[in-house]
């Protein structure tokens, strides 16, 4: 659909068809004048031509200079040229007929280094031979020449032509198209530099700074792209506020109700102990729905500043052992394949390791009492992939697509008395969203559920 020729892009609009304006006369222009410089060149004979014909009057003079004018008609005869050999009179110095068209073409000879026109004819061209002593008379001899029509110059004019034509668009249209480029595509750089440095968390940009008053469309484009960057920012300041007063609201009196229960339980007997249990361990399970929920809402919206470094996979290998083998009972085993130090991770140690150990605190969770639980590492051209890998009933396969979404509960193998609150998972996708990765869920062919945590190179 064509855009008005009014409104908010009408300079853009005139602006754009004044370059292809100007670039369309410009060609018209120059090639009409680079063809009317070079018409004559390509219309004179070319050397070879010129050097066949400077060869036929020097074999003409030689049979002047011996007087031999029977060899000379023979000479003429042979020849793949119409030609004859004329003197002052234009009267053959072979008495040979000439042909009354001929004789008519003789008030338009053509010299040799004239243009021979731009239509494709039999030319006469002239080639002086000097003056000669013919019957005790000195006479200015001339050799006329009837230019074979494949010879004619005009024969390669056309195709000539349409070179230059295309040789000057080309330029014409690469140099109107740089000045377009600095027109157009500056603007465009400056508002994909703007973008990616919003999306990587540098709410802190501005990008109006750059550009001009005089380019109304961009400039207006990039005041509201400066207008929703404060937005954003104002946004995400409000989110973080809202998290820490959450934060602090719901924290605090859970910390008050968990010192009552403690006073409590010094006051009662043993026959309440039961019930203060129950309390203590709903009071416990409410405090980590609220870490949890507020790790996943700041890892979701927030901006996360990455601490990125290289550090070994045994480290991290490492730090999730230790954390995690005293969650194991006694018929669970993780096995973690150990690699070469060399091996490295260019990632956030905290935030990889966090996702790690939720993946593996999930497959303790729902793999069964008894299950063995591997971790791999595989390095391919695009990256590294940590494998983790159970043993246990897995998973629907309509299901691991939603395995990654918050609160989502799983079947009965996995339901909400086993512990969890369906964010685990959700956190790690969020996680290795952030390290530039994804988290991958699918079934193993002898059972069990593999989770692939990407990281790029």
């Amino acid at each position: 659909m064509l855009l008005p020729i009014s409104g908010f892009f009408s300079h853009l609009q005139f602006k754009l068809f004044s370059y292809f304006a100007i670039s369309l006369l410009a060609i018209l222009l120059i090639a009409t004048a680079i063809e009317s410089l070079v018409l004559n060149k390509l219309l004179t004979l070319p050397s070879t031509t010129q050097e066949q014909l400077t060869e036929l009057a020097s074999e003409a003079k030689v049979f002047i200079r011996n007087s031999d004018i029977e060899g000379l008609t023979q000479w003429e005869k042979q020849q793949v040229f119409t030609l004859f050999i004329l003197n002052n009179d234009l009267q053959a110095l072979t008495k040979r007929e000439m042909h009354p068209h001929f004789v008519f073409k003789l008030k338009y000879l053509k010299q040799l280094k004239q243009p021979m026109g731009d239509r494709v004819q039999k030319p006469l061209i002239a080639v002086p031979l000097g003056k000669h002593l013919i019957n005790n008379k000195r006479q200015e001899l001339t050799l006329v020449v009837q230019l074979n029509a494949a010879l004619h110059p005009a024969q390669q004019l056309s195709s000539s032509l349409w070179i230059i034509r295309t040789l000057v668009g080309f330029a014409v249209l690469v140099m109107f198209s740089s000045i377009l480029s600095k027109y157009l595509i500056t603007p465009l750089k400056h508002l994909q530099a703007g973008t990616q440095a919003l999306a990587s968390g540098d709410l802190n940009t501005r990008i109006a700074q750059h550009f001009s008053t005089k380019e109304p469309e961009f400039y207006k484009l990039a005041t509201e792209f400066d207008h929703m960057a404060e937005q954003v920012q104002q946004s995400m300041l409000n989110q973080q506020r809202l998290l820490r007063d959450v934060s602090h609201e719901l924290r605090t009196p859970l910390a008050r109700q968990e010192l009552a229960l403690h006073l409590l339980s010094k006051q009662l007997n043993d026959s309440h102990l039961t019930l203060l249990h129950r309390l203590e361990h709903e009071n416990a399970e409410m405090s980590a729905l609220i870490n949890t929920m507020l790790n996943f809402s700041r890892l979701n919206n927030a901006y996360i500043d990455l601490n990125i470094q290289a550090v070994p996979i045994n480290e991290i290998r490492s730090r999730s052992l230790n954390d995690i083998e005293f969650e194991a009972k006694a018929g669970q085993t993780i096995i973690w394949h150990s690699q070469p130090d060399t091996v490295t991770l260019s990632t956030d140690v905290g935030l990889l390791t966090r996702a790690i150990d939720n993946v593996l605190r999930n497959a303790l969770k729902y793999a069964g009492e008894c299950c063995t639980i591997e971790v791999s590492c595989i390095k391919s051209p695009n990256g590294v992939a940590l494998v983790i890998t159970d043993d246990g009933p897995g998973i629907d396969h309509s299901e691991l697509e939603t395995a990654f979404n918050p609160f989502t509960r799983m079947d009965d193998a996995r339901h909400s008395s086993q512990g969890g609150y369906g964010l685990g998972l959700a956190i790690v996708k969020q996680s290795m969203k952030l390290l530039g990765g994804e988290a991958v869920a699918e079934n193993v062919d002898k059972g069990g559920l593999k989770i692939s945590l990407h990281l790029p190179s």
